[in-house]
């Protein structure tokens, strides 16, 4: 399934929140890119996951082939987030 064009900004940081609180399950933490945040970092493609739940109600599939790191990477920064390389 590809990255949903619904998925604002809010729906991000309350991703964040939940990774915050939750943690990154294994192998979920950042591998290539991440978003940097005030000073913490989270991994891009659970963000998009997690924040897909706050406005679509389901979880992503992080395996899926039509989402991928580079994908979120870009969805995040068009939304304003900063990505790093980690």
């Amino acid at each position: 399934m590809p990255i949903p064009e619904n998925i604002e900004r809010e729906h991000i940081f309350q991703a964040m929140l939940k990774i915050e609180f939750e943690g990154a399950r294994a192998r979920r933490g950042p591998k290539d890119l991440a978003v940097r945040y005030q000073n913490k970092i989270y991994p891009c493609k659970l963000l998009i996951s997690w924040a897909n739940i706050f406005i679509n109600h389901e979880e992503l599939d992080l395996d899926s082939s039509n989402f991928n790191t580079y994908n979120t990477q870009e969805y995040l920064i068009n939304k304003g987030f900063e990505t790093i390389h980690v």
